[in-house]
């Protein structure tokens, strides 16, 4: 018997939230289907900007008066304040100049915007001002290098061989003078590979300050890989100037990388070793140094690092 009476309480109760849910449901669709007179922000987003110049007040923000249900102010609402703009076509829309660097255009291509926004009438909506004005300023230019940015893990003895290549070498950027000033150079999104064996040509895109344009966004980059190997040479350590004196000992033996494809035409007479005497009557030894030796070359070590010397009267 209490069980009978526990499972009736049980369905009464659950027929009273139905009944509240529905009832509120019911509601809620009578509110959102009556009509609302509201004022609501938007930002204006210029597109289709010529390359040469600026819009300096892109996304300035403007109201406007909307009459429409409450089911279509939803698609409103539910939108995060970034995506609450309207885009604008310079390709489509006719404006004309009205001052230095100073255009206008119709508010009524403001207002089919926001109709297709809204899906609403564009009898509905209402915008205080008749023209829209912006600021389209001439872009200050410079041609600067482009530098590929590459991560690359190599099979054993591979690596780089000269420096990465974009073709074209250089970009023509455009921005605020105060902008353009500031780069000396714009490098690409970097590029990644592992267990590199051979030449790399693959495409990149240039990574551009978003405050920036250029006349291109994407380049041809070339990598040279090359296979290495170490070698070492002996050679004599020179005394510089006309000083007399015998070091111990007279060569040094230098250990250097070299890629295969130049091994045969690196030999001792590419490299060049001194002792230097710059600081010779302060001390007993005279540091090794290195002056010469190949660009293609990646110099390992240099034994002795350090001569004595005795000077001869």
């Amino acid at each position: 018997m209490a069980k009978d009476e526990h499972k009736q309480r049980v369905r009464s109760l659950s027929g009273m939230l139905i009944f509240m849910l529905v009832s509120a449901l019911l509601w809620l669709i009578i509110k959102l289907s009556d009509t609302y007179t509201v004022t609501v922000p938007f930002a204006i987003h210029y597109v289709d900007i010529p390359a040469a110049q600026i819009i300096t007040d892109n996304d300035q923000e403007f109201s406007a008066t909307v009459t429409t249900s409450g089911f279509k102010l939803l698609n409103y609402y539910f939108k995060n304040k970034k995506n609450r703009k309207i885009d604008i076509s310079l390709k489509e829309v006719k404006y004309r100049t009205t001052d230095d660097n100073v255009y206008a255009y119709s508010s009524r291509y403001i207002i089919d915007k926001i109709g297709d926004f809204l899906a609403s009438n564009t009898t509905d909506i209402q915008l205080t001002d008749d023209m829209q004005y912006f600021n389209l300023s001439r872009l200050a230019s410079k041609k600067v290098k482009i530098v590929p940015e590459t991560s690359f893990s190599f099979e054993k003895q591979y690596n780089y061989y000269g420096e990465p290549l974009s073709t074209p070498d250089s970009i023509t950027i455009y921005g605020a003078v105060e902008d353009v000033n500031k780069i000396k150079e714009v490098r690409t999104k970097t590029i990644t590979r592992k267990n590199v064996n051979q030449n790399v040509e693959t495409k990149a895109k240039i990574d551009l300050d978003e405050k920036l344009k250029a006349d291109i966004d994407e380049v041809e980059v070339s990598v040279n890989v090359e296979k290495y190997t170490e070698s070492e040479v002996v050679v004599p350590i020179t005394i510089p100037g006309n000083i007399k004196m015998h070091l111990f000992p007279e060569k040094a033996s230098i250990r250097y990388i070299v890629a295969m494809k130049d091994y045969a035409i690196i030999n001792s007479m590419s490299f060049k070793a001194i002792a230097d005497t710059t600081d010779m009557f302060f001390n007993d030894v005279l540091p090794v140094e290195l002056v010469l030796f190949p660009n293609n070359t990646q110099i390992i070590g240099i034994d002795p690092k350090e001569v004595e010397y005795i000077i001869v009267k």
